[in-house]
């Protein structure tokens, strides 16, 4: 019993500290032991410009003093400042985790949580047209319909990864600006006085016209559609709803490196909608003219962290069950006695091996302990016990089912042989140790091992 004691501590002292992750489930007469892995934090970004950022005006002059022309530094007494800017982007990141499970194959997916999925969209025109006095410093307007900001925009924050192939919940952003004044006033005003048309009593025509210029606009975007993949030469990548793309093990080492990229599929829209509305004073009629203009639209394919100067990867351990013997023969019993043999598993992975010990010959081979749980580098004691009830031949096996993804399931087998005479064990009395006899060449003389 002093060689049993051994393998019972060292596997109590490794259970202890490293505790059992995996999940064992018996599944009929066998086992199958399920792991899973997080990766360490992944972040994935896209940025799509719609119309490039540019600025225009006398802030770009060399000739501009401090924006303004020509500024106050010579004999005119007053500087202009002209500027117009515009712009259109959108974009997301996410970040989170990649999972895989297995046994067997390896089952990826991502996961994320809630909040650590941002996307942003900016449209924007902004212009000013100022005067300055030299004197005082005081800016002025030069028209009010010069001076404007039309802009708008949109951000929202989400859980990524749970609208992975799912069109119906796609992240949704928008933003309009509403009736912006550009000009009213009537045609006298636009062309500097009467127009010489009048009628009796109701005066000139031109000053009972008035026009209205106004700016409605709006931008739209949905990012939806998303999916994880291999990369493309792999030809593994499937849209995902709550489902998982399915990956081969490493067949050498047990680091697996998994290059990813994420997608998705983005629907945007921008209109600049001019509407002109002529309103006849007398009558009190209006008379709207929508114009559309539209800016960007379209559908596009977001390919995220495709400037990275290195591909992203999900980085996974696995463990690696090594035993160097895998055949066993007993030395031959009689029924009611036993032998024992001892085999060495040893972990050569990276991460930490759980298993289940089954004898599939119970009522023979014997086997303690059932379970295994090894960091590592580190090694563990399995005791067989041969203990035949009948003569003849036996045949067992010890299946060892583990989270090492790629020999799931290791057998070592088992062979022994019983039989009341012919034996090298004699009759093994209750508290006695096992003897054995060993007869001389010549036959005349016995050597007992073993026993008093």
């Amino acid at each position: 019993m002093k060689n049993m004691i051994k393998p019972l501590i060292f596997l109590v002292v490794f259970t202890v500290i490293f505790p059992l992750a995996a999940e064992i489930v018996q599944n009929g007469d066998d086992w199958i032991v399920y792991d899973e892995q997080y990766s360490d934090e992944i972040s994935f970004s896209h940025r799509d410009i719609l119309i490039d950022h540019k600025k225009y005006g006398t802030d770009n002059m060399s000739s501009a003093e401090d924006g303004w022309l020509p500024g106050c530094s010579g004999i005119m007494p007053l500087g202009v400042k002209f500027n117009v800017e515009y712009g259109a982007e959108m974009g997301a990141e996410m970040k989170g985790r990649a999972l895989a499970r297995w046994p067997e194959a390896v089952k990826f997916s991502f996961e994320g949580q809630d909040g650590d999925g941002h996307s942003d969209m900016y449209y924007g025109i902004e212009m000013e047209a100022k005067w300055k006095k030299c004197s005082n410093g005081e800016e002025h307007e030069i028209s009010q319909w010069l001076n404007f900001d039309l802009s708008f925009s949109d951000e929202k924050t989400f859980q990524p990864f749970l609208l992975d192939g799912n069109i119906d919940n796609p992240v949704s952003m928008e933003d309009s600006i509403d009736h912006f004044k550009l000009y009213e006033g009537t045609l006298a005003d636009m062309v500097g006085g009467s127009c010489g048309l009048s009628l009796p009593i109701i005066g000139d025509i031109c000053s009972l016209i008035q026009f209205r210029f106004e700016l409605d606009g709006k931008m739209y975007v949905e990012i939806f559609g998303n999916r994880i993949a291999l990369d493309e030469k792999q030809e593994r990548s499937i849209f995902t709803d709550n489902q998982y793309i399915v990956i081969d093990p490493p067949v050498v080492g047990t680091v697996m490196q998994v290059p990813v990229f994420y997608e998705s599929k983005v629907y945007y829209q921008t209109i600049i909608t001019l509407t002109i509305t002529l309103t006849i004073k007398v009558i009190d009629i209006d008379f709207p003219i929508p114009i559309n203009i539209p800016l960007v639209g379209g559908d596009k394919i977001w390919r995220y962290n495709e400037d990275n100067e290195e591909p992203t990867v999900a980085t996974f351990y696995f463990p690696a069950i090594f035993i160097e013997n895998r055949t066993h023969q007993f030395a031959d019993t009689r029924p009611g006695d036993e032998d024992y043999w001892e085999f060495e598993v040893e972990n050569i992975g990276e991460r930490a091996l759980e298993a289940k010990v089954v004898s599939d010959n119970a009522g023979t081979f014997i086997v303690t302990p059932d379970r295994l749980n090894l960091a590592p580098g580190g090694k563990g004691i399995v005791t067989v016990f041969f203990k035949p009830y009948d003569t003849g031949n036996h045949t067992g096996a010890i299946k060892i089912y583990s989270n090492d993804p790629i020999e799931p399931l290791t057998t070592v087998s088992l062979f022994g042989f019983s039989s009341e005479d012919d034996t090298q064990w004699t009759k093994v009395i209750e508290g006695d140790e096992p003897r054995w006899e060993i007869g001389s060449i010549g036959g005349c003389s016995t050597t007992l091992i073993g026993g008093e």
